[in-house]
C-alpha cells in the first residue's frame, strides 16, 4: 500500500469513487512503461500500471513506482526577481 494512500485511509478521506484514473508513459528511461495515475483532488494519491502491459504486466521499477513524489511536491519554480511563477 503506497504511504498517500495508508494517510488517507488513516485520515478517513480515501475515496476511490472521486478518484479518476489517467493512463501516460513513464518519462524516466527509454522503456515505455505504462502508468496509470490515481488522482483524488487535484493530488496524486498512487500510482499503478496495468496487469495487461506487455512489458510491466503490472509491476514498475523504482523510479515509475515512486517518482511521482516529484511531480506532486515541486516547489514553485521562481523568477531572477525573486517572484514565483505561474
Amino acid at each position: 500500500m503506497f504511504k498517500s494512500e495508508r494517510d488517507h485511509r488513516d485520515a478517513g478521506t480515501w475515496d476511490p469513487s472521486r478518484q479518476t484514473v489517467t493512463s501516460t508513459i513513464c518519462p524516466y528511461c527509454g522503456v515505455g512503461c505504462n502508468l496509470e495515475l490515481h488522482v483524488q483532488d487535484n493530488e496524486i494519491v498512487k500510482v499503478t500500471s496495468p496487469f495487461d502491459h506487455e512489458i510491466t504486466r503490472g509491476n514498475l521499477c523504482i523510479k515509475g513506482r515512486f517518482g511521482w513524489r516529484y511531480v506532486q511536491n515541486r516547489p514553485p519554480a521562481v523568477q531572477g526577481d525573486g517572484q514565483a511563477r505561474r
